[in-house]
């Protein structure tokens, strides 16, 4: 997954983008762990808004939030990763 920051925090002295993306899928699922009535998909959205992140694949914003409520540790590099090498 490819994520766009906000021009005002992307640069080379801030973290890399899959971390912060991280961030917000983390405290997307405490907050769900407090509050199961939440709606997962928007508070995600506003999750990575907030720490600067523009733009996301909506197919992937979707499989993350129903990651969360089913209640997987959700990780960026888990889903980028490809098969398995021999």
């Amino acid at each position: 997954m490819t994520f766009a920051m906000d021009p005002e925090v992307d640069g080379e002295l801030g973290p890399r983008a899959e971390d912060v993306a991280q961030e917000a899928i983390d405290a997307t699922a405490t907050a769900y762990t407090d509050n199961a009535e939440i709606d997962v998909d928007e508070q995600l959205r506003i999750q990575l808004s907030s720490r600067g992140i523009r733009a996301v694949n909506e197919e992937w914003l979707s499989e993350t939030a129903r990651e969360i409520r089913s209640g997987h540790h959700t990780r960026v590099a888990d889903q980028d990763a490809g098969p398995a090498g021999p």
